[in-house]
């Protein structure tokens, strides 16, 4: 037995906003009262400052499990999730060999349920063997356990092949989930086309990459009526375009990452490739447009596009290094300090990290009501940390924040009933 007390629980869902104690018995939620004494034998937990809310789904993860687990794999992986306060991952396919058949859907949920920290469900790749020509086999993917279908690291480059999928997909109660870039025009750019990339010579990657392809998946949701999520988005434009396909009834969602809310191009000046996404890092004129596209409703979802690369990978020569950055430790404190400066809410808060991400993959979000499974996490508003390579519990390190401070930090992660992470 567990009480958790004078936590300010927060659960749109339920219409909790309000410090509250809670009770837990044989991993459920028994009792929520404004004061509840430790039945003899039960584990106090004072919590007082801290917030109580539904745990995090991050639908966009990269756990390199099959073939490139010197990077990460789903046991690391997880851990992670958990200290970043997730309890609900959807791996992406872009694997070696890439899960495009059913048995490697079912390792990657086989392999999660064996480290029984969090949820891992996997994505399943949209053609077979992400090459972009013939689609896999989505009905006997989603029935093996695939939430969704995406090739992401590489874009679905044929138009006719992307409508086909996106009618298969949403004809079977899923969807497609793209990685926007053309690329015809990203050519081999690896820093946002702007006055950065030109002082430095890098080689520019031009926003239009991004915000055709996104025109296009917005054009064929809206003509076949069928849904379309649109990966990472980094831009402006990407953003009015958006939300006039939003306005125009396309059933369309898209997503943020949290470095794409907080980063700038601006890190690439001692041309450090940790600095080096896909998308890039962009101006902070998009940054802005971003944070107030979370705000209103426009962005649906933050997804981490957690992407794990070993040391001598990212200290590879610009070009030759491999874009992303580890992420699931991070995304609260990003998004909390949106809610420092008034961007939105809390529960706004809770609604992109827990709710509409686990809503999009076909899951009920976890509730903070009785009778519930305990899952949900708990997190220090205030609590200033420093990303370092002890406190990073991923296997790979790589990431620009290194050595800076954070304000925010997860103090316990509760997954089927127990504490899967105290801090």
């Amino acid at each position: 037995m567990i009480v958790i007390k004078n936590g300010h629980l927060i659960d749109p869902q339920t219409g909790l906003n309000g410090k509250r104690d809670i009770l837990i018995d044989k991993g459920r939620i028994v009792k929520i009262a404004e004061s509840i004494s430790p039945p003899p034998g039960a584990e106090a937990i004072d919590v007082e400052g801290c917030v109580v809310c539904p745990s995090f789904t991050d639908i966009h993860v990269h756990f390199r499990d099959p073939g490139q687990t010197y990077k990460e794999d789903i046991f690391t992986g997880s851990k992670a999730a958990v200290a970043g306060g997730y309890t609900t991952v959807v791996c992406m396919p872009n694997t070696l060999p890439a899960i495009d058949e059913p048995s490697l859907v079912r390792y990657v949920i086989e392999k999660g349920e064996e480290a029984g920290l969090c949820r891992v469900l996997p994505a399943a790749a949209v053609t077979k063997g992400r090459k972009g020509k013939e689609l896999t086999e989505m009905s006997l993917l989603k029935d093996a356990g695939a939430v969704y279908f995406t090739d992401d690291g590489a874009p679905v480059m044929d138009a006719h092949i992307m409508r086909k999928a996106m009618e298969f997909a949403g004809s079977i109660g899923s969807f497609v989930a793209d990685h926007c870039e053309d690329l015809s025009l990203s050519s081999d750019g690896v820093a946002h086309e702007g006055e950065i990339a030109a002082a430095l010579g890098l080689p520019p990657l031009p926003p239009e990459a991004e915000d055709t392809m996104i025109a296009r998946d917005c054009v064929l949701s809206m003509h076949t009526g069928m849904p379309v999520h649109i990966c990472h988005l980094s831009t402006k434009v990407g953003v009015e375009i958006i939300t006039w396909a939003k306005a125009m009834g396309a059933k369309v969602s898209a997503e943020v990452t949290p470095h794409h809310l907080y980063l700038t191009d601006e890190e690439w000046l001692d041309f450090d490739c940790k600095a080096k996404v896909s998308p890039p890092l962009r101006e902070h004129e998009d940054i802005e447009a971003l944070r107030w596209a979370l705000a209103s409703g426009i962005i649906d979802i933050v997804a981490t596009d957690h992407a794990p690369h070993a040391h001598q990978e990212k200290m590879a020569e610009h070009q030759h290094c491999p874009p992303g950055m580890i992420g699931l430790q991070f995304a609260l404190p990003i998004v909390l300090e949106l809610v420092r400066k008034d961007y939105f809410d809390l529960p706004r808060l809770v609604e992109v990290m827990s709710i509409n991400p686990a809503r999009k993959i076909g899951l009920n979000p976890p509730k903070i009501k009785e009778g519930e499974t305990a899952e949900f996490t708990i997190f220090d508003p205030t609590e200033s940390w420093e990303v370092n390579e002890e406190t990073i519990l991923s296997k790979s390190k790589n990431t620009p924040l290194l050595g800076r401070k954070l304000i925010g930090k997860v103090k316990y992660t509760f997954y089927g009933g127990k504490i899967v992470y105290r801090d």
